[in-house]
């Protein structure tokens, strides 16, 4: 049959070319003259051997526990402080570690650890006043409604409030402390009416025989700040702190003998009524003379004011003085002691018996409904006493003995 000149023949290079790659696919390529096959090597998979498995298992295996080593070592060498005072508190002897000290490379790590340590440190702190600020400008601005906004101001000026009443309170127990501490050289002054005749001598012993400490007792009967003629407390006062540069704290006590109608200084035959404003006003000028004597002095000043008496009359004018010492002496700088609820009375009302905790009663006033008994000089006393920040004691009292 004539071939035709357009017509191709393998050639013998291409079938020995499919010959000897007959593992090949053939994958038909379309052109527009003519069809023809190329090969297309497939890749098979050989399986590993298991020598080639374990090598690669030893590979890793050695790769983390190398990392693990060295991240051990680093955490060792910055927090080396706290892994020695671990070891200290839990074996009770020195670490091994300590040995290394000596090293600048070694103590380097403790100083990076340090500054690792503060840098965390405030990074929380920032953290933390960040997303409080975030988070107050957020519910200030999107959550709370006005009402909220104005409830949590007068919370917040409420809390501001007791921790300012907080900080006074503190503060003014701090002062009285230090106002009322005495040493071994101070002196303590007495001063007043019959009144201060029964309490002082108790107060007295205890300090003298369990301190050491002086005192000094000029308390006289009939005496007070309204005629100064008799008796003069405000000179006699003067020239005692004069006389006596050691007195640290002086203790008033007095008033029963106060509520006269007294001279007029600028005119001798008239009388200035008591509790009238002319009269307030004297009382309070040689109250505040003692007051400023006694500051002049750096002397602290304990104030006690008359307890309630039977006679209704005297009470209402001790009620009347009370109020006027109060004010007075809380204005000068001085300490006030209300000797009412110490000695029985309740509500502004008289009562000559104090009923304990253990529903035990004592008699604290004498019949005469003015003066004391044993048993309320001593339970004034104690009171005053326990005022004193006192030094370490040296001899054993007997001031448990209140009654």
């Amino acid at each position: 049959m004539p071939t035709s000149k357009y017509r191709r023949l393998l050639s013998y290079q291409n079938y020995n070319q499919q010959k000897k790659y007959s593992q090949f696919n053939q994958i038909p390529v379309v052109t527009l003259k003519t069809v023809t096959t190329l090969p297309m090597v497939v890749a098979s998979e050989e399986p590993k051997s298991e020598i080639q498995v374990g090598k690669s298992n030893k590979q890793q295996f050695r790769f983390v526990l190398l990392t693990l080593m060295i991240t051990a070592g680093i955490s060792l060498w910055l927090m080396q402080d706290s892994v020695i005072a671990y070891y200290q508190q839990t074996y009770h002897q020195n670490s091994i570690l300590l040995k290394l000290k000596q090293q600048t490379w070694w103590q380097k790590g403790a100083q990076v650890g340090m500054m690792l340590n503060d840098s965390v440190i405030r990074l929380n702190q920032e953290i933390a006043t960040v997303s409080h600020d975030i988070i107050t400008a957020f519910n200030k601005h999107y959550v709370y409604a006005h009402r909220d906004k104005v409830r949590l101001q007068q919370q917040a000026n409420l809390a501001e409030q007791q921790r300012q009443q907080t900080l006074q309170k503190t503060a003014r127990e701090n002062s009285i402390k230090t106002a009322f501490t005495l040493s071994s050289n101070d002196v303590v002054f007495f001063a007043g009416d019959s009144l201060m005749q029964a309490v002082a001598p108790h107060v007295q012993k205890w300090l003298s025989d369990g301190y050491g400490i002086k005192t000094i007792n000029l308390s006289k009967q009939s005496t007070g700040l309204t005629y100064s003629s008799f008796f003069n407390w405000p000179q006699t006062i003067e020239r005692t702190l004069n006389n006596n540069p050691h007195i640290k704290i002086m203790v008033m006590f007095l008033g029963p003998n106060d509520p006269w109608d007294v001279p007029d200084p600028r005119n001798g035959s008239k009388f200035i009524s008591f509790a009238s404003a002319q009269w307030e006003s004297m009382y309070r000028s040689r109250i505040k003379t003692i007051m400023d004597t006694a500051q002049q002095h750096q002397v602290t000043v304990l104030w006690l004011t008359p307890p309630d008496m039977r006679r209704n009359k005297l009470n209402e004018q001790m009620i009347y003085l009370r109020k006027l010492t109060t004010d007075e002496v809380s204005k000068n700088h001085g300490y006030i002691m209300d000797t009412r609820a110490m000695l029985g009375s309740n509500g502004g009302k008289f009562n000559d018996t104090l009923t304990e905790a253990d529903g035990k009663k004592i008699k604290t006033r004498s019949p005469d409904g003015i003066h004391f008994t044993v048993s309320g000089q001593k339970i004034i006393a104690r009171n005053i006493f326990n005022r004193f920040n006192l030094p370490p004691q040296s001899v054993k009292d007997d001031t448990s003995n209140g009654h």
